[in-house]
């Protein structure tokens, strides 16, 4: 499995029913609810960037100097 998983709010809202976009808001609250019971009480916040955009190399370089590019999979 990928590290992160990645959902646009208007292909959820476009692909999936009524009812299946209820079960997914309760499955990412229930994610909330078991990270703060961990301790995690604040939600990581991130930045995505489409890597078919003209500066994703600038962007990479930038996160392999920090230790923080795997590349994609």
């Amino acid at each position: 499995m990928s590290k992160f998983i990645i959902l646009k709010a208007d292909v959820i809202k476009d692909h999936l029913s009524w009812d299946e976009q209820i079960l997914l808001g309760a499955l990412i609250d229930k994610m909330r609810v078991c990270r703060e019971a961990d301790g995690k009480t604040s939600p990581n916040r991130y930045c995505v960037i489409n890597q078919d955009e003209p500066y994703i190399g600038e962007v990479t370089e930038i996160m392999r100097k920090h230790g923080h590019w795997e590349g994609a999979k």
